[in-house]
Formats: structure tokens, sequence, C-alpha cells
């Protein structure tokens, strides 16, 4: 059903008409929009205010981290940018808050470092806390280092910004509870100061249920403050927290007051939306946006989202010619309901490519068009002979709308499909509301052969045949019995002693120190495509319980499988991202003590066993979901993988064994094969 807010067939002249009476319109693109400001300015409309608004930069304690550079990047756009505009300046920078990774002082130091040598006199800088300003630190901390109040109202060319923190960083309803009555009291006071000025507050938290990222499946908001907004039209509140794109429609709302998210500078972490999706799509470290935001003296006010990764802006801009004059609105949920579908073009074609030494299937295909964006296809997959019943299900892959230089050609492969099997695909586009494309493109195509040798999953005892980490003369050795092609490298870093242990019977262990000793064996998205159910496996003791966390094996960037020693509560943790959500199973255990782990998941019940026992179980059904960032996919012994590759949580203790199954062993082949 077309939506009434995005009008193909509007002419430039009719748009533009519409544009200076006051009409809302969804769709913006950035030239036409120039126009309207061109006009504007002949009329003597002009910008008296300018600020840009941003979150999420997470400094680390390193200066060379690639969030300075943005962060610093992003102040001196904002000078450039202004300085070629008619009104020149640039009066305020609004950061909504997680600054710093941790809340560390050398993060939070270097972040007003940089600020401070980035801003000049005449720009207002506007801050509020996020939750990861409280991990490491504290409100009070937060205030000293920054010299003012973390809950402030600040005044810039006569315009009231409402800075809220939270009380703690638990990113939960009711953080910000405790200022509500501040935060009442300020809002009654900018709303009688000025009758026709929009009223920007903002917090790190999104307001439930108003931007993506606040609502259903991927909500990251709070409900705290949108009863009190609702009286409240005028007000324009910004958010972070989520990482999702600003150039996402969903962006924006409007319901009795005007929201925004303001993305990141550091990473997406975009909507599983159900699970269905990659929420860590390759390349999403690739993330610095920003908006610049520009008042009239009509009180409109214009929202530019900006993209520093390519310096450019995207092509589209959000308008609000009345703030507080609610029917002038359209970034509503009404959008849910009334949005335009996905086109293709009429000669758009899908090419597929077998990559045989992958067992993939690589199909390439157009971008569709949208008048918001293409959010994504689904790949429709069915057997090609109706007499075989194999469900092959549905995939869906990302159009990576949120970069600014959006593939042309969207490239997406296909793993874990029976092989020397004849398939049907149907790929149909989605825009962000998830109405499709009326028109799908199909293919048939014949997938490979599987290029690793075949293993008897049926066995009593099966052999690993993805990982088999075992130690033989000092040294560690993969001998996973169907490993494609070539044995997976083992990375040794820091000095691991090698060497027979009594722990495991004299079987040769590693131990690890705690400290930077670690095993890393380099795994693809083919090696994960394969672990949609999966078992891992690991021998080991641990000397105690330490401060941090250790991890025996694991692969835990943002999504993956690991044993983890929770410290804390004295246990061994099995945590397994099941349709992009963790789960997490635990039994108790001591220092010292030798254990046999298991970690299965069949598609339909995750379980934890030690020592050929069923110590805890779960009922999911779903698929396993791994990291997608190339640096990060890997499997570690003695840690678990970090932020490009490097190591976190370090294990003191030994191992002597570490497997990986691409199948959920049975309850009989864990007893078979657990150390007796």
């Amino acid at each position: 059903m077309p939506s009434k807010n995005c009008n193909a067939s509007l002419t430039r002249r009719s748009f533009i008409a519409r544009s200076l009476a006051g009409a809302s319109m969804l769709c913006l693109p950035t030239a036409l929009f120039k126009d309207v400001e061109a006009r504007a300015d002949e009329l003597g409309n002009d910008v008296v205010l300018r600020f840009s608004a941003l979150s999420d930069v997470h400094f680390k304690v390193s200066p060379q981290a690639q969030e300075v550079d943005r962060f610093r990047r992003s102040m001196s756009f904002m000078y450039d940018y202004s300085a070629k505009q008619k009104y020149p300046k640039f009066d305020a920078m609004l950061v909504a808050g997680d600054f710093s990774d941790h809340g560390y002082d050398d993060e939070l130091l270097l972040f007003k470092k940089i600020m401070d040598e980035g801003i000049r006199p005449g720009t207002e800088t506007i801050l509020c806390m996020g939750n990861h300003e409280f991990i490491a630190g504290s409100k009070k901390r937060w205030e000293e280092i920054f010299e003012r109040d973390s809950n402030k109202v600040y005044k810039v060319n006569g315009f009231s910004f409402i800075a809220l923190s939270p009380e703690k960083g638990t990113c939960r309803n009711g953080d910000f509870n405790y200022a509500l009555d501040w935060y009442k009291q300020e809002l009654a006071n900018a709303e009688v100061d000025d009758p026709a000025k929009p009223i920007f507050t903002f917090q790190h938290y999104h307001v439930t249920p108003t931007v993506y990222g606040s609502r259903g499946e991927d909500n990251w908001g709070t409900i705290d403050l949108y009863e009190t907004l609702q009286r409240y039209p005028r007000v324009i509140n910004f958010s972070g927290h989520s990482h999702y794109p600003i150039n996402d429609p969903r962006s924006a709302w409007q319901g009795n007051f005007t929201a925004f998210g303001t993305g990141t500078l550091s990473y997406f972490e975009m909507g599983g939306e159900g699970g269905r999706y990659n929420k860590f799509p390759e390349g999403h470290r690739n993330a610095a946006q920003l908006y610049v935001v520009e008042v009239r003296k009509d009180n409109s006010v214009t929202l530019k989202p900006y993209d520093l990764i390519t310096n450019s802006f995207f092509d589209v801009v959000y308008y609000i010619p009345k703030p507080g004059d609610t029917d002038t609105y359209r970034y509503t949920d009404e959008r849910y309901v009334n949005n335009d579908r996905p086109v293709w073009a009429s000669d758009a074609k899908v090419v597929c490519e077998t990559l045989e030494d992958d067992g993939l299937v690589r199909l390439s295909f157009p971008q569709a068009t949208c008048s918001d964006v293409v959010h994504s296809y689904r790949v429709d997959l069915e057997k090609s002979d109706p007499d075989v019943e194999i469900d092959l299900g549905s995939r869906y892959f990302w159009s990576q709308y949120y970069f600014k230089n959006q593939p042309k050609i969207m490239a997406v492969d296909l793993d874990a499909l029976p092989e020397s099997t004849e398939v049907h695909a149907k790929i149909t586009a989605l825009n962000p509301w998830f109405a499709e494309s009326e028109k799908s493109l199909e293919i048939d195509f014949k997938t490979p052969k599987d290029p690793y040798a075949p293993v008897d999953k049926d066995a009593p005892k099966p052999d690993a045949n993805l990982l088999d980490v075992v130690f033989v003369d000092g040294k560690p050795v993969n001998v996973a019995k169907n490993a494609r092609k070539r044995q997976k490298e083992i990375q040794i870093d820091g000095a691991p002693k090698i060497a027979p242990n009594p722990a495991f019977g004299g079987a040769q262990a590693a131990t690890f120190n705690g400290k930077n000793d670690r095993l890393k064996i380099q795994f693809n998205s083919r090696d994960y495509g394969m672990m949609k159910n999966a078992t891992i496996a690991a021998t080991f003791r641990f000397d105690e319980f330490t401060k941090e966390a250790q991890d025996v094996l694991a692969c835990t960037e943002g999504r993956g499988v690991s044993f983890e020693i929770n410290s804390g509560k004295k246990q061994l943790e099995f945590w397994a991202a099941v349709n992009g959500e963790y789960k997490v199973l635990h039994a108790p255990i001591e220092p010292g003590k030798t254990y046999d782990a298991f970690g299965t998941y069949d598609g339909a019940i995750l379980r934890l066993y030690l020592n050929g026992k069923e110590a805890d179980s779960f009922e999911i059904k779903g698929a396993l979901a791994y990291p997608s960032d190339s640096a990060v996919q890997a499997f570690c012994v003695g840690c678990d993988i970090a932020t490009g590759g490097s190591g976190t949580n370090y294990l003191k203790g030994a191992v002597s064994r570490a497997r990986v199954f691409s199948w959920g062993l049975t309850p009989e082949q864990v007893a078979n094969l657990s150390a007796k």
C-alpha cells in the first residue's frame, strides 16, 4: 500500500510549496531539500542555531584507537561545514553518553583532552553520562573530570537543552526515576521561557517505545520518561545506546513529542529483528555517524545525517517545520502500516556462483530501491524436487544501507546447504517496516559437493570434525578428522607450558598463566555456517577464582559460544548465542579439580555436561550465531577472543584437550567421550 507520507509523484515545485507552507514529509532527499533551504534564505528565514548531535564514542585507553580520530574529525568537520554556510557558527556539540568503554579515568580524561583541543571559543559542549561511564567509574568522578553536573540545563542562543544522566548504569527501567521531579520542573521552566521554540532534551537510553532500538524485540530503551515527555510536544529528544544507524528512517519518531536516535562513532550493533539477522554484520566497525542540526528563525528544525567514514551526507534530511504542532508530524507509528514497498528494476536478475572449495553458493543481484531505504533481503529456499522432504528455510541479509558507500550489487553467501542438491531460491526485498517487494527475483541452482570429508555423526564416540586440540611432544596439534583441505593452524601467544600433567593422568596439557598465554585458531564464515547446531568440549582444571572471569574455550565477541569461569558465582558457565541473544547455563565448580565439560545444542535444547553428567539445560529453538567480523572469527583456548583479535578473560589453569563438533552430541555420546 503506498504511503501517503512518501508521494513519489510529488513535483519539485509542489514539494517546495508544501514544505514552506509547513507540511512535514517523510522522504526528503538532500538535493531537493537544498531548494527549500535556498528559498528560506531568500525570505530571510535564516539559521539561528547549529549544533552536532552524536553519542557512543567509546574511547579506549589508547590514543591511537580509531574512535579518537573519528571524534576529532567530527569537530573539525562541523567547523569546516559551518564556515561555508550563510550562518557560519558551530554553536554547540551534544554528546548523549558513552564517551568511554569502561568509565576509566584514562578514557574520560583522554576524551576531555581531545574535546578541549577540538572545541573553539563560542561552541558549547553539552554532555550527559551513559551506562559505560558507570562500569568502572561513578557520577561523582564524571562530574569532577568534566567540571559540571551530570544533570544540567544548558542555554544556547536562547534555546534550552536539558541533559539527564542515569542514576546507575544498569540499563533498566527505573534508572532515571531518581531525577524525574527535577526533570519535570526543568521542562515546565523551558515551556514557559518561550512558547514557540523547540525544547531539546537528551539522555543515553532511548525512550520506550519511540525510535529504532526502543521497541519490540530490539528494545534498548527505558519507559521512565515517556509519560512525562508526552505532555511537551515541542520537545525534541536525542538518545543513543543501541548503536543503530541514524539513516534508518525508524531512528526518527514523532508522537506527542519528537525523538531521534544518535547512532555511534564506534561500531554498529544492528537490530536482530527476532534473531533473523546478523546483529554485527561484516564491516560493522566502519561506523561514524552524527547529525548536523539547524534551527531557523521560524523555529523549524532540520537534521542532516552525516557519515564520517566517507565524509559525506546521507541522501536524507529529517525536517520538523513546526515543533509542537503535532498535526504536521509525519515520523509516526502510522509508518508501520503505510509505507512504500521496495522496487526492483525491470531487468534485475540473479547470478549464481558455486564456490566448490568452500562448499558455498553465492547469489549476486542489483540492489532494489525504495523511497525510504531497502532494509534487507529474504532468500527463501526450497528443494526443486517436491518429493524430497527437506526444509531449507529462509535466510535474511542486510542490504548494507547503513553504509554511505553501500554496494550497488549485493552478494550473499548461502552455507550449510545439503550437498549436490537442486534448489530453487526466491529473493524478496524488504523495507524497514518489513513491507515486501511485489516482485521477487528467482533462480535455480545445484549446490556443490561438501568439501569436508564425511564424519559418522551417529558413532558411539564420534570424532570432532572442526577442531580437536591435543598436545604431542610439547606442541599443540589439531587432530580434527575432517579438516577441509588443510589443518587449521594453531597460533601460540605468550608462553604456555606444555608438558605431561598428573592432573590429566599424565597426559600432556598446556598450562596458562592467566595473563597473556593462549592458543588461537582462526575460523571463518564457512566454518561458523556449519555450526547452526554445535558442541564444544574441554578437559581442564583451574588454579583459583580470580577477580576477572576466566575463559577455557571461547569465541564470544558479540556472539558465539564459550566456557567461562564466573569467579563471583563460583561456577562454570556455558555461553551460547541462540538467535543472536546469549543464553547461559551454569554448574558449580571448585579450583584444583579436573573437569570434562561439554556444551551442546541440537536446535531445540542447550545442555551443559560436567564429567559425563548433565548439569543444566534450557529449551530454545533456533540457530547458534557467531561473530561476523573476520578479525574476531577465532576460537581461543585459555582465554576469549576480543576486539581486533586480541585476548581477554585469561585462564589461570591448564587444558589437556579442546574440541568443536558441527552438531549437537547426544547424551550417550557425551558420556562415551567424557574422560573417566
